[in-house]
């Protein structure tokens, strides 16, 4: 992304040649990585959340929460942008814009729309994947629960016995 940007301004800077391919490549760069980053983060547990709060509640309370927030905020999310972006996606297939050819390079206008065919391409993948890892999110969540309920119920259970 760094390599494509530089390249592009000296380009265009320094040698007046204005080759709209490499911003196109930068611009795409830069929403893979912004997807990838959001994947990743909301997979290894570091996504945005009310850490102050979450930090001081109990184990319970925090899977509550990933749970309520993968289900409530995530997932519907996911599913708008997947709704929007797949509505764009049949309208420019019903037009025939999904083009990808050489000619593509030397043509503004054609290179935005290969460019941002292939940027729709990858959203539509991109949220059914963060769909389905919010979904293991709230399982994962749901899991615990259950089990932290179980073992509360275990623990009371062997109290009332006198154990």
């Amino acid at each position: 992304m760094i390599l494509a940007q530089f390249t592009w301004l000296i380009l265009k800077n320094i040698f007046g040649i204005k080759l709209i391919a490499f911003f196109e490549l930068n611009m795409l760069s830069l929403g893979l990585l912004v997807m990838a980053s959001c994947s990743h983060n909301l997979l290894s547990n570091k996504h945005l959340k009310l850490d102050g709060f979450i930090k001081k509640a109990s184990q319970q309370k925090q899977a509550a929460i990933n749970m309520i927030g993968a289900l409530f905020f995530v997932i519907p999310t996911a599913a708008l942008i997947f709704g929007l972006t797949w509505s764009y996606f049949l309208n420019e297939l019903h037009q025939h814009q999904f083009q990808f050819s050489l000619e593509a390079f030397t043509d503004p206008s054609s290179l935005r729309i290969m460019s941002l065919s292939a940027f729709i391409s990858v959203t539509i993948i991109f949220t059914q994947l963060t769909a389905l890892a919010a979904i293991s999110l709230a399982c994962k969540a749901a899991l615990t629960l259950h089990q932290l309920k179980s073992e509360n119920f275990e623990k009371i259970l062997n109290e009332s016995r006198g154990e």
